[in-house]
């Protein structure tokens, strides 16, 4: 613990792999998804995220979206599951949480400071 009494907390990339042939249950809840990240956004625990897809994108035509991936901002590797669980992409079955996988890591924040703040 800190010398507030806080936990400190980690860097976790997430990534989130759907299930095959989800695409459309997945624009159904994406709305509600959306919504419920906000107030975690809000309070810092999620700091980016977004869908990964099968192929560069194509104008004119719908993406081909195949999971998601996200950095978390949290004291342990469970209170990121904690939180994924809850999400309707979880409860609603387009997530493929066999192949979900949570890591932590050490980020740079932009490239410009990576002489400066490489550390390794």
């Amino acid at each position: 613990m800190s010398e507030t009494g806080t936990k400190p907390k980690y860097e976790w990339l997430v990534i989130l792999p759907d299930y095959e042939g989800v695409l459309d249950k997945r624009l159904e809840v994406r709305r509600n998804h959306i919504q419920g990240l906000e107030a975690l956004v809000k309070k810092g625990f999620w700091t980016f995220g977004g869908a990964t897809l099968d192929q560069v994108p194509e104008e004119g035509k719908k993406l081909q979206i195949n999971g998601s991936i996200m950095l978390a901002l949290a004291e342990s590797k469970e209170a990121v599951l904690e939180v994924l669980k809850e999400d309707v992409y979880c409860k609603s079955g387009v997530w493929d949480w066999e192949k979900v996988q949570i890591h932590p890591v050490s980020w740079i924040p932009t490239l410009t400071k990576i002489s400066s703040e490489l550390a390794y």
